[in-house]
């Protein structure tokens, strides 16, 4: 166990999910023989507050991306809704100041400027947090952005009445650092509005490849509450926005710091977290031993959509021997392979020459949309779409389950 968890800094933390050695997801090889550097991921909870993480994060620089064509996108159809919230919330009024903390605020901040908010501000990697580093993204913004950083663009921009900050808190590696800067960016009397994913579903659903060595902790309601409760910030609003995959959870907190409450993890918590991390074994052999039937079958069965998703796929349930590769059409990734399982990246034309009977989808909802139109061809020759995630309504674990 390790000594103290990374969210209250009083529990310790119980290991429910050890995989071993692991690259970084981010991390295609040039060739076969290319090295690839490895870190243990396991995956626990607090004892003391239940909020599920990771144990001995991998070190940033080793996280951090060697290309620059990698990007991750946020579901922002909430943001309207979110704005509008804000400003009733906060009495946000033209004068105020709302800033952003990273790349994922900006269409946050603008819209805060179409509803006439004069002063909007995302701070700069370079500028305000001394990153040199045109590679670097979250996994070093959550590093940098410390204190005295905050303390440092204060100096240079006065407080903000709103500081907004999506989806950086859960790759924070010192989580009650990072929203100690994040304070110190606000009025007393402002508000702080972070999201972050809402990891219920995947939990639920027993999809283990969200687990990901640039999310350290992967928040609840009650486990995103009770944090801020920890450290002092007992005004909280948390509003849960619904999305197929992941929803979007959001902690609007005043910024007034009181006494701390000492957190209780909640036993539905516990089983929850629990149970995600029995099914590894279960569902890996289910996923290998369905594919190896459908080869028995003469059905060759490949990925779609070489990501992060797919490469812990592959990886967690050892599907490296099952598959002929991975299936997608960016240029960037054309003639790499894929972290880990050294599988090929292949292009779609494999589809059309009969070579896939079964494509298995790692994109989110709007993309597989988008690849079913596009690929109806290949429907209508006999070819099969299934996603791997549970929670899709065209899961593959609807075949394992016959």
């Amino acid at each position: 166990m390790n000594p103290s968890c990374l969210g209250c800094g009083r529990g310790a933390i119980k290991t429910v999910i050890d995989l071993g050695p692991q690259p970084p997801s981010n991390r295609f090889l040039a060739d076969l023989d290319e090295s690839c550097e490895l870190h243990r991921l396991q995956f626990g909870y607090c004892l003391t507050c239940g909020l599920a993480q990771l144990l001995t994060p991998m070190p940033v620089d080793v996280v951090r991306s060697r290309y620059d064509w990698i990007t991750y996108n946020e579901p922002e159809g909430h943001l309207d809704n979110l704005v509008d919230y804000l400003r009733k919330t906060a009495t946000i009024t033209e004068n105020a100041r709302v800033v952003g903390v990273s790349y994922k605020d900006d269409s946050t901040l603008a819209r805060f400027r179409k509803q006439g908010v004069a002063y909007t501000y995302r701070l700069n990697q370079v500028h305000d947090m001394g990153i040199s580093d045109s590679l670097a993204s979250i996994e070093t913004i959550q590093a940098s952005l410390t204190p005295e950083t905050s303390q440092s663009v204060v100096a240079d921009i006065g407080p903000a009445d709103v500081v907004v900050v999506r989806h950086v808190l859960e790759h924070a590696y010192k989580p009650t650092q990072f929203i100690e800067a994040c304070h110190i960016l606000a009025k007393p009397d402002g508000y702080l509005a972070f999201e972050v994913p809402d990891c219920r579903k995947i939990l639920n659903g027993h999809d283990h490849c969200f687990l990901w060595e640039e999310h350290i902790t992967y928040f609840t309601p009650i486990t995103l509450k009770a944090l801020f409760e920890s450290i002092g910030f007992l005004d909280i609003d948390i509003k849960v926005y619904p999305y197929p995959m992941e929803d979007s959870l959001v902690a609007i907190v005043r910024n007034i710091r009181t006494t701390p409450r000492i957190p209780h993890a909640l036993p539905e918590e516990i089983e929850r977290i629990e149970a995600f991390g029995r099914s590894l074994g279960e569902r890996g052999a289910g996923i290998r031993c369905h594919i190896q039937s459908l080869q028995a079958k003469g059905i060759q069965t490949a990925l779609f959509g070489a990501g992060h998703l797919a490469a812990k796929f592959i990886n967690f349930y050892d599907l490296a021997s099952l598959i002929p590769g991975v299936i997608d059409d960016n240029p960037k990734k054309q003639s790499l392979f894929m972290p880990g399982s050294r599988l090929p990246i292949i292009d779609s034309r494999c589809m059309d020459e009969g070579k896939v009977d079964l494509c298995l989808l790692t994109l989110n909802p709007e993309s597989e949309q988008k690849v079913l139109q596009a690929k109806s061809s290949y429907v209508d020759r006999g070819g099969r779409f299934r996603s791997i995630f549970s929670a899709s309504a065209n899961s593959i674990d609807m075949e394992i389950r016959k």
